[in-house]
């Protein structure tokens, strides 16, 4: 009875004119005719959206914005507790092992890129070995589905019972309406990326393995990174983010024009890291990462 009664209040609160409920019919024409408008030829967003696997899904936004609330409640002291140092758990033996493993059989090319573009070895290993497993894990998701679900769940009328949270206090329930609709918009650009980049590279859309918000390949780039920074390793004619040559030198294309240099100190190394994932923590492990990696070639080779 609660939870009617909330999402009642949701629904006078939040306006409800106009809206797809989670569970009700969903057609994706109007996610279309915005992306016709925004350029794209209509025959081919038309037959993207043909696929059969292209079914709409509410619990893509609701998973997002459950995580979102909870940082949201979560005390001071919590959050302290979390921003650790750096993430052990890739600095371990057999994390290290396996990176110094993929450091040896690809020197050769990773010399090359180091180069090429003045990012070092160790530095490109450790990105790989944090973001993908070295390339094994990608996510088992198409990264066009869960955008374009996002995309397609502006209000949270749609997703609310999905969230966990029965009472919401009218603070909450405004910041949730506007971080929504924040999160779609940016998901909706995504979205229009990953079609551009598909299109230019020869991609079927629709079959690109992803994580749970859109990013994709062994290097793991949103779609509007992918655009800016992803380049033509192989020198194929095509960029492949899951090819080893265009993954590789695609990471240190973004590094070096977020004005990395091996030579930077420390301090301004974590500045460029942190562009590539927005997380301090995050930074430090791939800077750690890499330091032990450097210690072990140095060691153990090679030249």
């Amino acid at each position: 009875m609660f939870r009617k009664l909330a999402v009642l209040f949701l629904i006078i609160f939040l306006g409800s004119s106009g809206f797809v409920y989670a569970g009700d019919s969903h057609s994706w024409d109007e996610l279309k005719d915005r992306l016709v408008a925004d350029g794209f030829n209509r025959e081919y967003v038309d037959t993207v959206f043909s696929v059969s696997s292209l079914d709409y899904d509410s619990a893509m936004m609701a998973r997002k914005m459950r995580v979102l609330l909870k940082r949201r409640f979560e005390p001071p002291a919590k959050k302290v507790a979390r921003e650790k140092e750096f993430d052990e758990r890739y600095v371990g033996p057999i994390m290290l092992a396996g990176g110094y493993s993929y450091l040896r059989e690809h020197y050769t090319l990773l010399q090359e890129i180091d180069k090429e573009y003045g990012v070092a070895p160790s530095v490109l290993v450790a990105l790989l070995l944090v973001e993908t497993k070295l390339g094994f894990t990608l996510g088992d998701a198409p990264a066009f589905s869960n955008l374009a679900n996002m995309a397609a769940s502006p209000d949270p009328l749609k997703f609310f019972d999905k969230l966990g949270y029965e009472k919401l206090e009218e603070k909450d329930l405004v910041w949730l309406k506007k971080r929504t609709k924040k999160k779609a918009d940016w998901a909706y650009r995504e979205l229009s990326a990953l079609l551009k980049f598909s299109s230019e590279n020869s991609i079927v859309p629709t079959e690109i393995p992803g994580s749970p918000y859109g990013a994709f390949g062994i290097c793991q780039f949103m779609p509007s990174t992918a655009i800016h920074y992803a380049v033509d390793g192989d020198k194929d004619g095509r960029i492949d983010l899951f090819s080893r040559e265009d993954a590789l030198f695609s990471m240190a294309s973004f590094l070096k024009r977020h004005g990395w240099k091996n030579s930077l100190s420390k301090k301004k190394k974590l500045k460029v890291i942190y562009r590539y994932n927005h997380s301090m923590v995050y930074a430090r492990t791939i800077y750690e990462v890499s330091r032990q990696l450097e210690k072990i070639r140095s060691t153990f080779g090679p030249e």
